[in-house]
């Protein structure tokens, strides 16, 4: 009877957490790179996510501080600030092409810290998540009706967003309607936007992620769930090593006091969000200024306010995090075409006395998830880390159960001379073709064998008919008259 009552409990607290986070379901796999937006005939980076029926076509950014997705009215550029307004918004919507967009004047939005970004109005509409592996083939979709949407009609910043913040509302419709496994999210923000330079695609995966996207080791983070940005990590060193063995910067740290006398000391480890929301990386005034002193940098020109080189650097920037994890930025990302560095030339208050103790926030842009693949677990409020591969022909999306560790794709154990790769498909040939000649040897002489046979038998039956002896007679010499 115990047993019996153990196996009814467990069955219920099994079927309850079946119900909570249905982990057979698929993920929605949705991918980041340039297209054709509605409202502009300017190709523009982000994800390929429909507004309204019918869709008015939208490349929108992830974002990990936002909750809300928005999108850019047709009349925002008239009114906004925003250096090439016409080619930045990621798409324009009006809702007055939707046959299904609803006016909510009485909605409260999820981002209090975007009303000085936004002079924004909400509605209802169908949101249409576009699903194509391949650019050139077709897309499927998944549709979400009477999805609240923030429609930006002023601002200084690019309004096409969505919001991948701690408090989702994409994520809790798509799980609500139990389209997702729980409130799971991926990316690889990917280099095709116009400030990395780059060609390679990103992708979003809600709800799983791409387990072809990346690598071991897969490292694990807590959410400070009371920051509105909720990913961060901790940084306790920062290198610089060119790849010209002849140059003088050979894996130098900027905390270290003997490569850089102005540090009184060493400085401590520093905490850094994890944003989208810019694309270089502000650390503490010491280290910036280390930077600088070392490569010979300066304040651009350019709208992100990063910092470029006046002088040539072929090497790399390595982050160590505090948990050892080591995230490099190549040459190619470190320093561009145009000299520019991924380095705010700015840091967030600086306290200027040269001891690294600036209050912060310090941010890693975009140019650090450059060579990431993030996976965020809002459930249980935790991130995982791991190496991005940069370029896979393949995409595996899997689901991404919470509280789980995802893991990176493993190919099949492969045996016998499919193991051992060419040179065992060499052997085997070799070996299968001597097994097969030798098999057509024996059924060769096998055959002459049983013909010669039959032969004699025959000419036996002949001399017995004409009445001579064969007693004695050897098939090696026997031979048959014709």
């Amino acid at each position: 009877m115990a047993s019996l009552l153990f196996y009814l409990s467990a069955s219920v607290l099994f079927a309850q957490s079946t119900f909570a986070f249905n982990c057979s379901q698929p993920p929605i796999y949705v991918d980041i790179h340039k297209r054709a937006v509605h409202g502009t005939d300017v190709f523009q980076y982000g994800s390929f996510i429909g507004v309204g029926n019918p869709a008015q076509n939208q490349s929108l950014w992830p974002s990990l501080r936002q909750n809300q997705t928005s999108v850019a009215s047709i009349h925002y550029c008239d009114n906004s600030n925003l250096t090439n307004c016409a080619q930045s918004t990621r798409g324009n919507f009006d809702p007055s092409l939707s046959n299904t967009f609803i006016q909510d004047p009485r909605y409260t939005s999820l981002d209090s810290n975007t009303t000085s970004i936004f002079n924004s109005s909400y509605g209802e509409d169908t949101i249409h998540l576009y699903t194509h592996f391949f650019e050139t083939d077709a897309a499927f979709q998944n549709v979400i009706n009477n999805y609240t949407l923030e429609v930006a009609n002023a601002g200084s910043v690019s309004p096409g967003i969505v919001g991948m913040g701690l408090s989702s509302t994409l994520l809790q419709e798509l799980f609500d309607n139990n389209m997702i496994a729980g409130r799971t999210y991926s990316l690889y923000i990917g280099s095709g936007m116009d400030r990395a330079g780059g060609v390679i695609n990103g992708s979003n995966t809600f709800g799983g992620y791409d387990a072809g996207r990346f690598t071991n080791p897969v490292h694990r983070y807590a959410m400070n769930i009371s920051d509105s940005n909720p990913l961060s990590v901790t940084v306790t060193d920062i290198i610089l090593d060119s790849s010209d063995s002849s140059s003088s910067i050979q894996n130098i740290s900027l905390f270290s006091p003997s490569a850089f006398p102005t540090l009184k000391s060493a400085p401590p480890p520093f905490e850094a969000k994890i944003t989208t929301d810019q694309y270089p990386l502000s650390l503490p005034h010491a280290l910036t200024q280390n930077f600088i002193s070392l490569l010979s940098a300066t304040p651009s020109t350019s709208p992100d306010a990063s910092l470029a080189l006046t002088k040539p650097f072929n090497g790399t920037l390595t982050l160590v995090l505090s948990d050892g994890f080591r995230v490099t930025l190549p040459p190619d990302v470190l320093v561009n075409a145009s000299s520019l560095t991924p380095i705010a030339a700015s840091p967030s208050n600086a306290d200027g006395d040269g001891d690294g103790n600036a209050d912060g926030p310090f941010y890693l842009g975009a140019a650090f998830l450059t060579q990431l693949y993030l996976m965020a677990d809002f459930d249980s409020y935790q991130f995982f880390l791991a190496p991005a591969i940069q370029q896979q022909l393949a995409v595996m999306p899997v689901s991404f159960c919470p509280k789980a560790t995802p893991a990176p794709y493993a190919p099949p154990r492969q045996t016998g001379f499919v193991q051992k790769g060419l040179i065992g498909a060499v052997l085997g040939g070799v070996v299968g073709g001597m097994a097969v000649v030798t098999f057509l040897g024996c059924v060769a002489v096998g055959w002459r064998r049983g013909g010669a046979a039959r032969e004699m038998r025959r000419a036996e039956r002949r001399l017995e008919r004409e009445g001579k002896a064969v007693e004695g007679v050897g098939m090696e010499r026997f031979e048959v008259e014709d």
